[in-house]
């Protein structure tokens, strides 16, 4: 109880500090994002210059001789090449705003593919995708172009953004402990990391899960693998994978367990793949958990992390009517028995091994796949939301990485949504 009251604290100050930073440099951006980034910039070459000196001097003086003297010159040499470039060019802030760019061009192709699908598929709302993709598109080439002509409008953005993460945190922190006895079944709004730094959370957990197991500490191991105040009933589990067989792998996969029965959603019908393999035919499976997660486990070497959910009567009956509409938008799909690669296709294996039913959708959202936005977590949100989750995400663009840092949050919090994590390793 000890220990998890001051794991509790430490997440509440780490939340508060995180929105604190990030309200303030939001205000300071706005205020003057090309001086900003060429401060933090400045800051960053005597970075570098200073500890590779310092490590130069370990080895060369103290005779240090595991500290390498190549990084520490190469430390140097960056450090100085990138606070003259700074001072005399306009290199490093033109280089920041083309990123910013690139990054808005990826959202707008994002939103892009999947205002094509809302509308192949028949689905309202299909335009303010393709608003969100002419106004990123258009903001994100005219700064790759000429970066200088719209540093004011990007750094705005960024300004509203980092002040609007920062007061989002804020809340989360000043409430960690204010939470505690609110069972209403309604959803409030938060700002999350961009997907290109969630998509790697996963990765970044499953790496901190792996040094606590090596270290010499049994009390800190366990409480990595089982996180929990009381024992309450959990009838819903939420599972967020990863592995580090490769890239995919790292950033993640979710699918929820209720009642025994695991629930996954994916883009498992090779033969339908188009689109460099990011779209596809929509498939959607039921199978039990023991034989699932030893299939993961052996299988495809990944580390499952389960965040366990407590449900009250309301909540219990919202999530159920919930998959009682996934049902109705579903029919049975046999898998092909064609083999792909010399093997049976995933969902042939899950069928015919492990029992699974296997459905595809006959319309709807989630009648084609698409990674980067109609994917496995929009599908484990539409159910979860029902419970009253967060909206991490108000387009519909989840990562793995997202939600995962969401349910740690309501881990680590007074709420009594999420009530444990256990690691399947």
């Amino acid at each position: 109880m000890k220990l998890k009251t001051e794991l509790r604290e430490l997440s509440k100050r780490r939340t508060l500090l995180f929105g604190l930073v990030a309200f303030v440099l939001g205000v300071v951006v706005l205020w003057n994002g090309s001086a900003v980034t060429h401060l933090s910039i400045t800051l960053l070459a005597i970075y570098l210059i200073g500890t590779g000196l310092s490590d130069l001097f370990l080895h060369l003086v103290l005779r240090r001789k595991e500290i390498s003297i190549t990084s520490s010159f190469w430390r140097i040499f960056v450090g100085i090449g990138l606070d003259l470039l700074n001072d005399f060019t306009s290199l490093p802030l033109n280089t920041l705003l083309i990123l910013l760019g690139c990054y808005q061009l990826f959202m707008a192709a994002i939103y892009g593919v999947t205002f094509v699908l809302f509308r192949q598929n028949k689905i309202k709302g299909s335009w303010r995708f393709l608003f969100d993709t002419l106004l990123y598109g258009g903001i994100g080439i005219s700064t790759i172009i000429a970066p200088n002509a719209d540093s004011d409008l990007q750094f705005l953005f960024l300004g509203i953004y980092l002040i609007a993460l920062g007061i989002s945190n804020l809340r989360d922190g000043l409430f960690f402990d204010n939470d505690k006895d609110r069972n209403i079944v309604r959803r409030r709004m938060r700002v999350s990391l961009p997907i290109v730094i969630a998509a790697f959370i996963p990765a970044e957990r499953l790496n901190q899960f792996n040094k606590i197991l090596q270290g010499e500490n049994p009390e800190q191991q366990a409480q990595s693998r089982h996180i929990v105040e009381e024992v309450l009933p959990s009838d819903l589990e939420v599972f967020v994978h990863t592995s580090e067989t490769s890239f995919l792998g790292a950033i993640g996969h979710v699918d929820i367990c209720y009642k025994g029965k695991v629930i996954s959603y994916g883009n498992y019908d090779p033969f339908s793949e188009r689109l460099f393999g990011t779209v596809g035919d929509g498939v959607l499976f039921k199978v039990d958990k023991k034989a699932y997660i030893e299939l993961c486990k052996k299988e495809s070497k990944k580390t499952l992390f389960g965040y366990s959910l407590h449900l009250t009567k309301e909540q219990e009956q919202a999530v159920e009517e919930r998959l009682a509409e996934i049902d109705q938008l579903t029919y049975a799909w046999e898998p092909s028995s064609e083999l792909k690669d010399g093997q049976h296709i995933y969902p042939y294996h899950l069928k015919y091994d492990l029992g699974a039913e296997v459905y595809k959708f006959k319309s709807g959202r989630f009648k084609t796949y698409f990674v980067l936005s109609t994917n496995c977590v929009l599908l484990a949100d539409s159910i979860l939301g029902k419970a009253g989750t967060d909206i991490v995400s108000p387009r519909g663009i989840i990562a793995p990485g997202t939600y995962q840092n969401y349910l740690q949050y309501e881990l680590e919090s007074s709420r009594s949504l999420v009530i444990a994590e256990n690691i399947y390793q």
